[in-house]
C-alpha cells in the first residue's frame, strides 16, 4: 500500500471511494427516473382552470371623419357553471373607471350598443371561467360597407396572422391594444410570396398602458399578394386583430376583422368556412428556413377529401401561399384541415357572392380544438341569420350536443349529433335574438366549431364568421417544473 496518505485515506482508497459515490449517484438518479416515469415537458397546461380573474378585448376603430359609423355591438354571456360560486362580468373601455355592462348571474347575457373604441371584458370568481363576448359590426354604406365579426381575445405575447392585405385594394390596419399598467413593445415580421420582407419602422412597436393603437401595414410594406405577419412583443402583452378593408376599382368591396391564427403546428384545422358560390382563397405561412409540403383536406358532410385542384401546396422558407378553393369546395360550408412536414398555419378569405348585392369579405383563421365546452356569444341576432357550422378533424367519431339560450338564461333549444371522423355538419340557428350558443364536446376530441352570420336582403351581402372558443381556455395557466438539464 502506498505510504501517500491524505486525511487518513490512502490515494487508492480515494480512488475506490470517489467511484463508489458516482455508481451511487447514478444509481439514485436512475431510481429517480423509474420512479417520475418519461420525461415530462418544461411546461404543461392544468387541468383544472384557475379562478381569478380573466381580461378579454373586444377590438374596433374609431370611424375616420365624415365616414358613416354603422352599428357596432359587443355581446357577453356568462354560461352556467356546475358549481354555485359567484362572479361578476363587466365591460368597460380601456381608460373607463366604472362600468358600461354587468353580468351577475350565471347564464345571463347582455350588450353594449354603438361602440367606437376597444371595450375590456373583465371576469371575476366563477366568471373568469365562464365568460365569452363578441363584437359586431354592421355598415349599410361607405368604404367599410358591410358585417364584420369577431370575438373577444386575451392577451397574449405572441400572435400570427395569416392572408393579410398591404394594397390599395386590399388594406390592412393592425389594432394593437395593451390593457395592463404598464407599456407593451412588439416587433413585426412579414413574410411574402418569396420570402421574408424588410420593414422599416416594424420592430419596436410600443403601445402605451391602457391604450390601442392602429399599425397600416401599406404604410410600412407594399407587397403584391397576401402576405403574412408574425407579431412578438418583447414588452408586456397585447392584443392583436387586423381590420381588413377590401374594394373594387375604388368601390367597396368588403370588411372584416381577422383574428390570430393558431400557431404554426403540423396538423392545423380552419373551420367554419362558409357555405357560398363566391371566392375561397386559403393562404398558408411556412415561418421555417426549410421549403413546406402541405396536404389539404376538406372536411365535408360526407367525410374528408382532397379538394380538386388544390390537394398540396408547396410554401418556399418563410414564406406565404396561396391556392383556390371554390372548386373543391363546390359552394358547400367545410373545415380545411392541413398537414405539413414543418409546422404552418394558415386562414380562408372568404367573399360573399350574390345576384345585385355589393360583395362583402369574411376571414376564417386556423383555430384550436375546443376544450369540453365550445361558446360563441352571439348565436342569433336581429341583424343576420345565423348558422352553425361543426368539424371534427379526429380520426374517431365524436358525440357533440349544443345549446342555445337567451340572454336571460332561458334554453330555447337542444340537439345532439353524432360527427364521423373529418367531416362537417351545420345547424340553422333561428331562436328569437338575441341568444348564444353552448357546444359541448368530448373530452380529448378534436372538435372545431363556429356561427356563420349573412344577410341574405340587404345591398351588401353581408357575411361574417364566429369561431367557437372555449370560455376556461385562457385561464389554464402552464404549470411549470424546474428544466435541471437548462444551462448544461
Amino acid at each position: 500500500m502506498s505510504d501517500l496518505r491524505v486525511r487518513g485515506l490512502t490515494l487508492r482508497g480515494r480512488r475506490v471511494t470517489a467511484l463508489g459515490i458516482a455508481l451511487a449517484i447514478v444509481l439514485l438518479l436512475l431510481g429517480a427516473g423509474t420512479l417520475l416515469g418519461a420525461e415530462a415537458p418544461a411546461s404543461r397546461a392544468n387541468r383544472s382552470p384557475l379562478v381569478g380573474r380573466t381580461t378579454m378585448i373586444c377590438t374596433t376603430s374609431t370611424p375616420q371623419r365624415g365616414e358613416p359609423a354603422g352599428k357596432t355591438e359587443v355581446s357577453a354571456v356568462a354560461i352556467r357553471d356546475a358549481s354555485d360560486r359567484s362572479g361578476l362580468l363587466t365591460g368597460s373601455t380601456l381608460d373607463a373607471k366604472s362600468s358600461e355592462l354587468k353580468i351577475t348571474e350565471q347564464g345571463k347575457g347582455g350588450q353594449l350598443s354603438r361602440v367606437t373604441s376597444p371595450i375590456m371584458i373583465a371576469g371575476e370568481g366563477v366568471m373568469a371561467t365562464s365568460g365569452s363576448a363578441v363584437i359586431v359590426g354592421d355598415a349599410a354604406e361607405g368604404p367599410e360597407a358591410g358585417l364584420k365579426a369577431a370575438p373577444c381575445l386575451t392577451p397574449a405575447t405572441s400572435h400570427w396572422f395569416s392572408g393579410l392585405g398591404a394594397t390599395d385594394d386590399d388594406g390592412t390596419d393592425l389594432i394593437l391594444t395593451n390593457p395592463d399598467d404598464a407599456q407593451a413593445q412588439v416587433d413585426l415580421r412579414f413574410y411574402g410570396r418569396s420570402g421574408r420582407i424588410v420593414a422599416p419602422g416594424s420592430p419596436g412597436v410600443v403601445i402605451r398602458a391602457h391604450d390601442w393603437r392602429p399599425v397600416s401595414l401599406t404604410s410600412l410594406v407594399h407587397a403584391e399578394g397576401p402576405i403574412s405577419v408574425a407579431v412578438q412583443a418583447s414588452e408586456g402583452r397585447v392584443t392583436a386583430v387586423a381590420k381588413r378593408t377590401q374594394s373594387d376599382q375604388l368601390k367597396p368591396a368588403g370588411v372584416d376583422w381577422q383574428i390570430p391564427s393558431a400557431s404554426p403546428s403540423r396538423v392545423v384545422v380552419i373551420p367554419g368556412v362558409p357555405e357560398d358560390a363566391g371566392r375561397r382563397q386559403l393562404v398558408v405561412t411556412n415561418p421555417n428556413t426549410s421549403r413546406a409540403t402541405v396536404g389539404v383536406q376538406v372536411l365535408g358532410f360526407q367525410g374528408p377529401y382532397a379538394p380538386s385542384g388544390a390537394a398540396a401546396v408547396d410554401v418556399p422558407p418563410e414564406s406565404t401561399a396561396t391556392v383556390g378553393l371554390e372548386q373543391g369546395l363546390a359552394g358547400e360550408a367545410a373545415g380545411v384541415k392541413l398537414t405539413s412536414d414543418v409546422p404552418v398555419t394558415g386562414a380562408v378569405i372568404s367573399n360573399s357572392r350574390r345576384g345585385g348585392a355589393q360583395t362583402d369579405l369574411a376571414i376564417q383563421s386556423a383555430a384550436v380544438p375546443l376544450i369540453g365546452t365550445g361558446v360563441s356569444a352571439l348565436a342569433t341576432s336581429n341583424i343576420a341569420d345565423s348558422e352553425l357550422i361543426i368539424s371534427n378533424g379526429g380520426d374517431d367519431d365524436a358525440q357533440i350536443s349544443f345549446e342555445v339560450f337567451s340572454y336571460d338564461g332561458v334554453t330555447l333549444r337542444t340537439a345532439d349529433m353524432v360527427l364521423g371522423p373529418n367531416s362537417t355538419a351545420t345547424r340553422r340557428l333561428n331562436s328569437p335574438a338575441p341568444s348564444y350558443v353552448v357546444v359541448k364536446v368530448p373530452n380529448g376530441s378534436s372538435v372545431y366549431g363556429g356561427v356563420v352570420l349573412i344577410q341574405p336582403a340587404q345591398d351588401v351581402a353581408g357575411l361574417a364568421t364566429i369561431p367557437l372558443g372555449s370560455p376556461d381556455l385562457a385561464s389554464r395557466a402552464p404549470a411549470t417544473r424546474p428544466d435541471y438539464a437548462a444551462g448544461q
